[in-house]
């Protein structure tokens, strides 16, 4: 068995943010055959519950708490040490120097750094091989924040962080032995020529909990996710400032659901009689399963979009915009619908909601798409053989 020290930025459960989703399924296909050592680096301590959710398949499970207060310092600190911000924020030199007492105690055949936010407490660690999982362009995500940011003086910070991010993800390759990312797209958008060194990894679906289900349709329309990242902000404001009032003018009485946690009362501000914001589900498939159409309308996006796969598993019909297929794959107006102007969008969810049999047919071929291309499984048997590569 490969003794593997996995590093992660937050600890991996629940599972309400994309990067835990990834790090849960890969620690548990990895734990089949291999002795797991987890290292979270979190905001808080963790709860037993969610502890025991990751702990029953790993070896052991180390929490590193980092409150709020260090981590402005580190961000106080970080142009002296030319980190990124997002980099300093989760770096702590006493973690540190406990990880690697810990590394030096348990002896790990490898270590795996999600994120590079964690790639700094191991820079210097020699001797053991070592992987980095970028998951996501960041330098891109920042420089596309700072395109479409109003307020000057954040403009000026996610330019800052923009340079410090793309410098950062050419030097880490310095760091490790190997890399890997969540789409073709984000893989084109890391700099330098060693960006050619990256594997392909997407997620998978859990379709344990993502499946069909015969549910009323109380909804026309859903968007799902995490209300407080940036990417769905933009989503959401797009969606209800701009698509649904031009569907209005042709459906008067469509009915939005807006699900997930982290909505500001300004985001809230938008909701009315046919716009509702939940938050309270069982499980956040529910929301799917009472809607008719999927619409994530990104236009600052990187990575994957998990909600995007997740309806399709559920034969629910989606319209993105381009930018998110890209990093699926999936057939225009076949399996998937793509759209990238307000008008566009309008018109894309008319359509499917008079034109049931198109509707239909997008949803099936959706399904049949999703299980042959994002399975976990499959996924996670590349990500083992990249793990355990030697050479």
């Amino acid at each position: 068995m490969t003794k593997i020290l996995f590093i992660t930025s937050r600890f991996p459960y629940p599972l309400t943010k994309g990067d835990r989703l990834r790090v849960y399924f890969q620690l548990k296909h990895l734990a089949l055959n291999n002795e797991i050592h987890l290292v979270a680096i979190n905001d808080t301590e963790v709860p037993g519950h969610d502890l025991e959710a990751v702990s029953r398949f790993c070896n052991s499970v180390q929490v590193y708490v980092l409150p709020l207060y260090k981590r402005v310092f580190q961000l106080l600190l970080s142009p002296f040490k030319k980190l990124p911000l997002q980099v300093a924020f989760f770096y702590n030199n006493a973690i540190r120097k406990k990880l690697e007492e810990f590394i030096a105690t348990i002896q790990p055949d490898h270590i795996h750094c999600h994120l590079i936010r964690t790639t700094e407490y191991v820079r210097n660690v020699s001797g053991i091989r070592k992987s980095l999982d970028f998951m996501d362009a960041f330098g891109k995500g920042m420089e596309k924040r700072a395109q479409l940011e109003r307020n000057f003086l954040k403009r000026m910070i996610f330019t800052y962080e923009k340079r410090q991010l793309y410098r950062y993800e050419r030097l880490v390759f310095n760091y490790v032995n190997c890399s890997c990312i969540i789409s073709k797209q984000d893989k084109n958008w890391i700099p330098g020529y060693r960006a050619n060194e990256i594997i392909t990894l997407p997620n998978g679906v859990d379709f344990e909990a993502f499946y069909p289900k015969k549910l009323e349709k109380k909804y026309d329309v859903v968007f799902m996710g995490n209300l407080d990242y940036p990417p769905n902000i933009v989503a959401v404001n797009f969606l209800l400032k701009e698509i649904i009032p031009l569907v209005k003018k042709t459906i008067p009485g469509i009915k939005v659901l807006i699900a997930g946690t982290g909505a500001s009362k300004e985001m809230k501000r938008l909701g009315s009689a046919n716009v509702n914001f939940v938050e309270n589900f069982g499980h956040i498939s529910q929301s799917i399963a009472i809607s008719k159409i999927m619409v994530a309308p990104m236009i600052m996006h990187i990575g994957l979009p998990n909600k995007v796969i997740q309806a399709m598993a559920m034969k629910t019909p989606c319209i993105v915009s381009t930018l998110s297929n890209n990093s699926i794959g999936a057939e225009n107006h076949k399996s998937i619908i793509e759209a990238n102007t307000p008008n566009e969008f309008a018109e894309a969810i008319f359509d499917l909601l008079n034109n049931e049999t198109k509707a239909n047919s997008i949803a099936e071929e959706a399904y049949t798409f999703v299980k042959e291309h994002f399975s976990w499984g499959k996924q996670n048997e590349v990500f083992t053989e990249f793990i355990l590569k030697k050479s």
